[in-house]
C-alpha cells in the first residue's frame, strides 16, 4: 500500500475558504490517548459524548493516568491537576527534599539537616570543580526514577542518592554548613525534577490533549455541534493500522450511524505526522477511516513532513484519500510557563523556562485542534476575523535588555511560506512577533 499523500487536490483554488458551502453543524470525534496509561484495551473503551457542561464530569470519570516508570504514577481528575502544586508531593524525591528543606528552615533541626547533607561529601582540601550538565530532561527523569542504568548504585533511589548526583557540582567537599546556601541548592534540585516531569513527552501530550479539548468546547458556537472522545493513543492507532483489522472503522461507523445523518463527520487526530514512511502510512489509514464514515480527517504536519512533501514531484504526491485529509501547521501555545511573574508555584520559586524560552520548555497544542475551532466559527458566517484567535496565551521576556514578545506559534511563517503551505492543503497558523494572537490562514476543502 502506498504511503504517498496528495495535498494539491481541491486546495489550490483561489478563495476556497471564502466560497465553500457552509455547514450548519459538525459531528467531531477527537482521537487521542485521553486515559493516558490506562489498563483497559482501547477496543473496550466507549466513545464518550462531551460538551462544555459535562467536561469536568467526563474527565473526573476517565481520570487519566501518567506512569513515569514504576516509581511514579500521577492521576488527573481535572485540568487543574496538571499544575505542579497538585502533584509535586506525590513525587517521592521532591517530598523527601521538601522535608529536608523544612528541617533546614527550623532552628531546632537545621544543624542536624545540614550535617546530614555535609556527611555526603568526605573531608578534602580540594574543591569539586563544577561539572557541565549535558543530559536532557528525559534522561534526567529516567535517571532519577531509576530507569536509566548509567552505573550500579548500592543505595536505593532516595534523597541521599539525589543529593550525591545533583548537588555535588554546586558545593565543595569541605564547605561549612551554610543553611541559606543549602536551601537554594535544594530548591534548584526540586526545580530540575519539576522540569523533567513537566517536559516529559507523555506528560506534555496528555496535558495538551485535555487543555485543547476544554478550549475547543468553550468556543462560543460549540453548543451547535456534537463532540465525542475516541480514547485511542497514537501507538494503539498505529497498531490497528498495521494489523489491517476493521475494528476501529466499524466502531466509528456504528457510532456515526446512531446520529441523525445531517451533521458532517470530522475526525481530529491529536498527533503530528513526520516524514517517515510509517507516519505517512498512518495518515493514509486515517484518510480511509474518514472515507468509511463519510467525513474528513484533521491532522498535524511537522516540519520534516512539509519538507518532504515540498521536495516530491507533483505526481508523487497523489493518493485517493487526499480529499479526506486536511492538515495544519505549526503548533500553538496552550498555556503560560510557570514562573514568579506569570503563574507561580506556591511552595518554591520556580521558573519553568529559561530566560530566553526554548521550544521544548513550552506547552504546544496540536494545530488540528485550532483548525477545528476555525470550522466551528466559520460554520455560521465566514469572515477573516473569525479565524483570528486572540485568546492564545502571550508573554514577553528580555533579550539583550529589550522586551521580546513570545509568538503564539512554534514557528513564525512568512506570507510566502503560508501561501506555499496553503496551496499544498496544509493550513498555516500565523503567529506574530509584535502582537498577541494567532490567525488561521484559511480553511480549504470544506
Amino acid at each position: 500500500m502506498s504511503g504517498r499523500i496528495d495535498f494539491t487536490m481541491d486546495f489550490n483554488k483561489s478563495g476556497a475558504a471564502q466560497s465553500r458551502q457552509q455547514v450548519q453543524a459538525y459531528r467531531f470525534y477527537i482521537l487521542g490517548g485521553f486515559s493516558g496509561a490506562g489498563d483497559t484495551p482501547w477496543e473496550q473503551r466507549k466513545i464518550r459524548a462531551i460538551d462544555n457542561d459535562s467536561f469536568d464530569r467526563v474527565m473526573a470519570e476517565m481520570a487519566p493516568v501518567l506512569r513515569l516508570d514504576t516509581h511514579l504514577q500521577l492521576r488527573f481528575e481535572s485540568v487543574e491537576d496538571f499544575h505542579p502544586d497538585t502533584w509535586l508531593d506525590k513525587v517521592k524525591l521532591i517530598a523527601d527534599l521538601r522535608v529536608l528543606k523544612q528541617q533546614l528552615s527550623n532552628p531546632v533541626t537545621a544543624a542536624q539537616a545540614a550535617a546530614k547533607i555535609q556527611a555526603f561529601f568526605p573531608s578534602a582540601q580540594a574543591a569539586v570543580e563544577p561539572e557541565a550538565v549535558t543530559e536532557s530532561q528525559d534522561e534526567l527523569l529516567e535517571r532519577l526514577l531509576g530507569k536509566k542504568p548509567e552505573k550500579t548504585y548500592d543505595e536505593p533511589d532516595t534523597v541521599e542518592r539525589l543529593l550525591k548526583q545533583m548537588v555535588t557540582p554546586f558545593v565543595t567537599k569541605n564547605t561549612e554548613p551554610q543553611y541559606r546556601h543549602w536551601l537554594d541548592v535544594i530548591d534548584a534540585a526540586i526545580g530540575q525534577i519539576l522540569c523533567a516531569v513537566l517536559h516529559n513527552p507523555d506528560f506534555q501530550s496528555l496535558e495538551a490533549l485535555w487543555r485543547a479539548t476544554q478550549i475547543l468546547l468553550n468556543e462560543e458556537l460549540a453548543d451547535g455541534h456534537d463532540f465525542y472522545l475516541l480514547d485511542i493513543s497514537r501507538a494503539e492507532l498505529m497498531a490497528e493500522q498495521k494489523s489491517g483489522g476493521p475494528t476501529l472503522a466499524q466502531k466509528i461507523v456504528q457510532h456515526v450511524q446512531k446520529g441523525d445523518g445531517e451533521r458532517e463527520v470530522v475526525l481530529i487526530g491529536h498527533f503530528r505526522c513526520s516524514e517517515s514512511g510509517e507516519d505517512r502510512e498512518l495518515l493514509s489509514y486515517c484518510g480511509r477511516l474518514a472515507q468509511q464514515c463519510g467525513g474528513r480527517f484533521l491532522g498535524d504536519a511537522d516540519q520534516g513532513f512539509i519538507q518532504r512533501t515540498l521536495s516530491a514531484e507533483a505526481e508523487g504526491r497523489s493518493n485517493f484519500n487526499a480529499q479526506r485529509l486536511l492538515l495544519a501547521y505549526p503548533r500553538y501555545l496552550l498555556r503560560l510557563p510557570y514562573g514568579q511573574k506569570r503563574d507561580p508555584i506556591d511552595v518554591l520559586e520556580f521558573e519553568e523556562c529559561s530566560a530566553i524560552p526554548r521550544t521544548e520548555e513550552l506547552l504546544w497544542g496540536c494545530a488540528s485542534m485550532l483548525l477545528a475551532r476555525g470550522l466551528i466559527r466559520a460554520s455560521q458566517e465566514y469572515s477573516a476575523e473569525a479565524l483570528f484567535f486572540s485568546d492564545i496565551p502571550a508573554f514577553s521576556y528580555e533579550e539583550e535588555g529589550e522586551p521580546v514578545l513570545q509568538p503564539g506559534t512554534e514557528v513564525v511563517l512568512t506570507e510566502a511560506q503560508a501561501n506555499e503551505l496553503f496551496t499544498l492543503g496544509i493550513m498555516p497558523l500565523i503567529g506574530y512577533r509584535q502582537r498577541r494572537g494567532v490567525r488561521l490562514w484559511g480553511i480549504a476543502g470544506f
